[in-house]
Formats: structure tokens, sequence, C-alpha cells
């Protein structure tokens, strides 16, 4: 018995060894048949063939436009202040200017009253310089105008009284206005000349050197508290001169005269006085108005501006 399950062992392992060499040697060697056999994993069934065109790949949505921009609001428009200097040949010294622009002024292409402000140095009125307070007023009212502030607080009992004051004129109307409207717009039909106290003198000074000349530079004088006693009987003479030269003929122009109501520390007499005599001689076109304040010498000046811009230049 042992040999025959020796010999049946014997007969399925040379069986089983020719079924593996039958298999090997199937179908030729290595050209274009097919050697080897394929890998397990290779096996199975192909799919038939499809007609249907490969899907493409996913494309990236189209991000949504953004949303368009808020319009942004230009900063508003301020005004600004320019300093500046001029050297008079006239009068021989320098004067430092301050130059207050409307906010409205770079935006346009409007000309523009301007006031030009004697004593534009001078502290009146503390805190401020006269130029600073008016500027203030000019802004707190709304008012476009362009203010040209002349320093020279320190030459004043020269320049603002005769026989100084017609080189100081001559400044005026030969180098600086030329100067200033060369760079800034102004309206030449509303052009203002204003002071105080000595100066306020040397703005009705002015008005009568431009009447007897026939020709005015200025087309409003504003003239607070104005010291006509200082100046002696030559502003009386001018007067005449004017008069006399006009001999009639208009004189499109208009003075403001105020003054404050104390006999004694105000040039209530003096301003009363003036205004008296041109009222007498109803020059053609030329008004002439006169305000009384209850306030100190110095204190007229801000109400007398005020009033003066409110009436001007409303």
């Amino acid at each position: 018995m042992r040999q025959l399950g020796r010999a049946l062992r014997a007969f399925v392992f040379v069986g089983g060894w020719a079924l593996v060499l039958g298999m090997s040697s199937c179908g030729g060697g290595g050209g274009g048949g097919g050697g080897a056999a394929l890998p397990i994993a290779s096996v199975g069934t192909a799919p038939p063939p499809s007609n249907t065109p490969a899907a493409p790949p996913d494309t990236p949505a189209t991000p949504p436009a953004p949303p368009p921009a808020e319009p942004v609001d230009p900063p508003p428009a301020t005004s600004r202040v320019v300093s500046d200097s001029i050297a008079s040949a006239k009068t021989g010294a320098s004067y430092p200017l301050e130059i207050y622009l409307p906010a409205s002024y770079d935006g346009s292409s409007t000309r523009y009253p301007i006031i030009y402000a004697l004593d534009g140095d001078a502290v009146f009125n503390p805190p401020g310089t006269r130029f600073s307070n008016f500027k203030d007023i000019l802004e707190s009212r709304g008012t476009q105008a362009i203010l040209v502030g002349i320093g020279g607080t320190s030459r004043r009992e020269q320049d603002y009284t005769l026989p100084g004051a017609r080189a100081y004129h001559d400044f005026l109307t030969q180098e600086l206005v030329p100067l200033i409207e060369a760079k800034y717009r102004a309206d030449t039909g509303r052009r203002m000349l204003t002071g105080l106290s000595l100066s306020g003198s040397m703005a009705g000074i002015a008005l009568f050197l431009e009447g007897a000349a026939g020709s005015l530079t200025f087309s409003h004088f504003l003239s607070f508290e104005g010291a006509y006693a200082h100046q002696g009987p030559e502003y009386e003479n001018l007067e005449q001169q004017m008069h006399d030269s006009l001999n009639g003929r208009p004189l499109p122009a208009t003075l403001i005269l105020t003054r404050c109501s104390d006999p004694v520390e105000c040039n209530s007499g003096p301003v009363g006085s003036i205004f008296n005599r041109l009222l007498g001689r109803v020059y053609q076109g030329l008004t002439v108005e006169e305000t009384t304040y209850s306030t100190t010498h110095t204190e007229t000046d801000i109400p007398s501006f005020t009033d003066s811009v409110a009436r001007l230049l409303p």
C-alpha cells in the first residue's frame, strides 16, 4: 500500500509539471503575439467603445464683478493766507504783506472785491492783528473777497501824516496795487482802502489826492476813527484842491466815516467836521456815510469793518 501511495504522488507531480510546461510553450516566442502572461490586475473584460465625447475638465467659475466704487467727495475747499513783502522806491521802506484768499478763489476764475488794510500788522484789538481780525470777520460772514494786510505800523507817523502821506499814497497806487493785482484776480471796480486812527485819516487823504488828480485808484474809502486833527489844516487844503479840480465833475466814490462817541478819547469832533464839510460840497457821485459807535477808540475798528462789509459786500 505504501508503494501504491508513492506511485500516485509521483503521478500527480509529473502530470502537474507537464501541464505547466505546456502553458508556457503555447503561442510561440517573443515577437509580436504576446508572450508573458498579463498581471492579475489587468485581467478582466474591457468596456465597449463609446461615441460620447469625454467631458471637459471642470472650469473654475468666473468671480462676480466687484461692485462699483462709491464716489469719493473731494476735500472741501479752504481759504489760505499768503505772506509776501514789497520794497518801495517811493518811501524807501519795505513792507510785509499778508494776502487772504477766500475758499472759493482757487476753484474759480472770478474776480474778487479787494480790501487793502493799512496797519495790517498792528494789534489794536488783541490778540489778533488788524489783518487777522478782519480775516476772521470775512470768514465768519462767508464774504468772498481778497484782503491785503499792509504792514509797517512802526512807520505810521511818517507814512500816514502829511507831507509823507503823499509819497505813501504813491507807493499804494503805483507800486503795491499793480504788484498785488498782477498776482491775484481783483475786481478793480470794488477796490477798497481802510484805516484806523492815523491810517483812518490816511484813507480820507487818499480820497482827496485822487479826487484832485481826477483819477481814482480806490472806489471805497473806509476811514475809521480818523485822526484828522493830527493832520493840521493840510487835509482841509487837500479837500479844497479836490473841489477846485473837479469843478462840478462827478466823483464816483464812497467814503465811510466812523467814530466813537466819547468826546475826549475819540476823534468824534474832527470826524464830524469832515463829514459836514463834504456834505456841504454836494459832490456829484460821492456817497458819504457816518456812523457813531459806543466803543473805545480802537474798539471802533471791528464793528466799523463788520458793518461796512455787510453794507458793501452783502
